[in-house]
């Protein structure tokens, strides 16, 4: 591995620029054509995708509610259920009972017959207010059951679009953006303006050294 770096790198070069040097032009000579290449295929189909996003997937959905339409469908159709079940034994229980009240010498307006009729009526109006709470309470399931329905469609719908959302960005994952590469750009240019800037102070600092030193031999001399 070592000679192998030694050979990309220049381990064995002297000047503490050849490393430098031998590292771009490594890098000036490598070929990326095929990586560049599939590269740009694949932010422009990311590309495509993404101006799909409007037209071939529906929107995020933040909320949902039930449907009213189908909570009231629900009732309507238990009640008449009820009502269709029972008028004809209401009608069947009126028309006995009057037979049986006539049959006892009770005629009718009578206080005894109409005390005996309001009682089935009760008992019928009591049946009927039965068969109104069931619906009720099948209206309150059909609107659960309608408010699930929409919530997973929902949860389908968003998850749909998050993986083609996460299709895209996997599709740009290994490529940069511009303000990136420019960014890239200025970190380069700065490390080499410090570098240089650096280099120039160690020989000015250098200089002053050597001027000190030189002072002082001929001082000596004196």
């Amino acid at each position: 591995m070592s000679k192998s770096i030694g050979k990309v790198f220049g381990t064995s070069s002297v000047s503490p620029y050849n490393y430098e040097n031998n590292y771009t032009n490594y890098l000036s000579n490598y070929d990326t054509t095929n990586y560049d290449n599939t590269l740009n295929n694949l932010t422009a189909q990311a590309l495509n995708m993404s101006q799909n996003l409007g037209d071939a997937l529906p929107q995020f959905q933040f909320t949902v509610d039930g449907s009213d339409a189908a909570r009231q469908r629900a009732e309507q159709a238990v009640y008449q259920g009820y009502v269709d079940k029972l008028q004809p034994q209401f009608n069947q229980a009126t028309a006995d009972l009057q037979t049986s009240l006539v049959n006892q010498g009770l005629s009718v307006g009578s206080e005894a017959y109409q005390r005996a009729m309001t009682d089935l009526q009760n008992n019928q109006n009591s049946a009927l207010q039965q068969a109104a709470y069931q619906s009720v309470l099948a209206g309150q399931d059909a609107f659960s059951q309608s408010l699930g329905n929409s919530i997973d469609a929902a949860k389908f719908s968003n998850s749909a679009r998050q993986n083609y959302i996460d299709q895209i960005l996997s599709l740009l994952q290994n490529s940069v953006s511009g303000y990136q590469n420019q960014q890239q750009l200025y970190n380069a240019s700065a490390a080499v303006k410090n570098r240089t800037a650096a280099a120039k102070q160690q020989a000015y600092d250098n200089m002053l050294s050597f001027g000190g030193k030189v002072g002082t031999a001929i001082a000596g001399l004196g």
